[in-house]
């Protein structure tokens, strides 16, 4: 948008990014199609694109006054104060685009959910529901920028409403229902942190978008940008035909959709690809009829073909394609093409993307292919294999102080309501409507008040909110050319790769620092992506002398880092190494200067695992001494394989 003029940059100008902008008119002509994760980096014309499409949408009718916007024909999906007039009488109606509701990732529930009118509930003794941006969304699209760094309870809200198509809301003693259909779009970057698998499922198509790499295509966004940002309405005048034409098609297209149909054998290649290719569930055959049948009229042809499934199935598929959060990705765009036959020679490349072109097989064929093709296709191997089991010797440590437990009371309005107390001194406001009521309600006859129900200070009730806190867990590992230095980071590799499966239930970060040579280099900053760190794990040198002071410190203050982000986070220190240390930070002596940074550890309040890789029984007094200073617990490995290490730092963090 122009912060000018408000004005939206025409969806039609948009250079590249083809299949973004078809995924979008996809749903656009057929919301049931089920929404769009964008993943990708900033400065992709992600946000861009979806809000030009809101632009262009075709008007629809809705009751007029509806906070809701319901249809005033359709009965079925009506809220009840629209179900109930309309036995009076004819509802009044009104035109309007669907609305574009955009949720924050600061979102609380009562903001997505709505919640009881205080003032009302107050003034007049009723209770009356406030709508949220649930409700505001309905029969239009609900965006939302960062979708993988949403709170987990948001996230369930969310699933809820998408999977129904229906927002309940209980609490404060009050049951509210309305309609909630919307187009889910959602964008993300990839280094960010993954997206939880339920929620992932929950997108009927996924596309990828990077930024364009021909330079003329580069320069051609320039020069429309800066066009732009000089005159938004001169600019929107130069592109209206444009936008009209797809309005117009769109429209058509709508208006068309209860007439088609796909035979029987393009059914059949649709459920032979998702079943050959171990899709789970059959949410995948659904999206992709509803695709095809959508990308067929948005080229004005009612008779959908194997090149429509052919040209959508990248998007229905891309994201369903894993089995563990590890392994590696298993979708192979070509594949998917040999599966269907090569049918239809279009590929799409326009701004609505190109029609599937005259040469298209038939669904027998691709079937045929498909079978040819097929044979003997099996999953894929899994990137890590953890062979070791735990072997951990009975000579520990415990740290002197208690982990925090991953569930915590949240000051700040976010997290599940639990239940409500008296409002603590400089707690801010969070008013309890229903607690309070009930606080003031035997005192009501001795009160006098114009209010339906008076309340007084004492009577005041906060809620009580409760959320899930994640760890951060840095990885600190001796890759000096002390003896094993390899496999120390081979099992560090491992470990990383493997607690991050983790992540999508538990909001953990991990990340690695190593120590060698002069100094310590953070190899991974704590991330949720598992990509990322198979990215920046492939090749760690090793050797050198052994900077231990340098790798707490730098451990340390990824941690403080984290901290500071978010200071319910739970930091984590886990500590390779046979705790010798021959390099100082300044003028120092190595070995003091470790154990003033270990000390430093304790001060932080960080939780330190010390990993003692000393194989000889009788040793390992440094790396002891190094984990008594920090107030952490010590623990010598007997086997410093990649299972051992993952299972002694899983089991604490869990049991913290």
């Amino acid at each position: 948008m122009s912060e000018r003029t408000g004005r939206t940059y025409p969806f039609s100008a948009i250079v590249g990014q083809d299949d973004l902008k078809v995924a979008l008119l996809l749903n656009a002509v057929d919301p049931r199609v089920g929404g769009v994760l964008i993943r990708g980096q900033k400065g992709t014309a992600k946000s861009t694109a979806v809000r030009a499409l809101a632009a262009v949408l075709p008007e629809i009718d809705v009751v007029e006054g509806c906070p809701y916007g319901c249809d005033p024909v359709e009965e079925r999906h009506r809220c009840s104060r629209c179900a109930e007039a309309s036995h009076e009488g004819d509802l009044p109606v009104m035109r309007r685009r669907p609305q574009l509701v955009e949720l924050p990732v600061s979102a609380t529930e009562d903001r997505v959910v709505g919640t009881l009118d205080l003032e009302h509930a107050l003034k007049h003794g009723a209770r009356r529901y406030e709508p949220g941006l649930l409700a505001a969304a309905n029969r239009g699209l609900l965006y939302v920028d960062e979708v993988n760094l949403l709170d987990d309870h948001i996230v369930d809200t969310l699933l809820d409403a998408a999977a129904s198509g229906v927002s309940v809301v209980e609490r404060e003693g009050v049951r509210h229902q309305h309609p909630a259909r919307f187009i889910l779009i959602g964008t993300m970057n990839p280094e960010e942190g993954e997206l939880r698998p339920q929620l992932l499922d929950r997108f009927g198509l996924c596309v990828d978008v990077r930024g364009i790499g021909d330079a003329a295509e580069r320069v051609e966004i320039m020069r429309r940008r800066r066009a732009f940002e000089d005159d938004p309405d001169a600019f929107a005048r130069g592109w209206a035909v444009a936008e009209t034409d797809l309005a117009v098609r769109l429209d058509r297209a709508r208006a068309l959709l209860p007439d088609i149909e796909l035979d029987d054998d393009l059914l059949f290649l649709i459920a032979s690809v998702c079943a050959e290719l171990g899709v789970d569930g059959h949410r995948a055959d659904l999206v992709m009829a509803r695709a095809a049948a959508a990308f067929a009229l948005l080229h004005d042809r009612r008779e959908v073909t194997a090149a429509d499934i052919r040209r959508v199935a990248p998007m229905v598929l891309a994201h369903r394609m894993k089995r563990a959060p590890f392994e590696e990705d298993r979708f192979d765009e070509s594949h998917v093409r040999s599966l269907l036959g090569d049918a239809g020679s279009g590929e799409g490349g326009d701004t609505d993307g190109d029609s599937p072109g005259d040469g298209a097989e038939d669904g027998a064929a691709a079937l045929r292919a498909l079978r040819e093709v097929s044979e003997g296709a099996g999953p894929a191997d899994a990137a890590l294999e953890i062979e070791r089991p735990l072997s951990v010797e009975v000579d520990r440590m415990r740290r002197s102080y208690g982990g925090r437990r991953q569930e915590t009371t949240s000051d700040d309005r976010s997290g599940r309501y639990v239940r409500a107390e008296i409002p603590r001194p400089g707690t801010p406001a969070d008013v309890a409507l229903d607690a309070t009521l009930r606080a003031a309600a035997p005192y009501q006859r001795e009160r006098d008040s114009e209010m339906a129900i008076a309340v007084e200070p004492g009577d005041i009730r906060n809620k009580v909110r409760r959320r899930r806190v994640g760890a951060s867990i840095v990885f600190c590992v001796d890759a000096s050319g002390s003896m094993g230095a390899q496999n120390r980071m081979d099992a560090a590799k491992a470990a990383v790769l493997e607690l991050l499966v983790d992540a999508y239930q538990r909001r953990d970060r991990v990340g690695l620092v190593a120590f060698r040579g002069e100094t310590a280099e953070v190899v991974l900053a704590p991330t949720a992506s598992v990509e990322l760190a198979q990215l920046k794990l492939r090749s760690l040198p090793t050797g050198g002398a052994t900077p231990l002071a340098h790798g707490i410190v730098k451990g340390l203050e990824l941690l403080s880092s984290e901290t500071r982000r978010n200071d319910e986070v739970i930091p984590w220190l886990v500590l390779v190494t046979d705790g010798r240390a021959n390099v100082a930070l300044a003028d120092g002596i190595g070995s003091n200067d470790a154990r003033d940074a270990a000390a430093r550890l304790k001060e932080a309040r960080v939780n330190t695992i010390v990993i003692d890789t000393t194989s000889a029984r009788g040793s390992g007094t440094a790396a002891r001494e190094i984990a008594r200073v920090a107030g952490g617990e010590y623990i010598r490995l007997a086997d410093i394989g990649g299972g051992a290490l993952t299972e002694a730092v899983r089991e604490r963090v869990r049991s913290a």
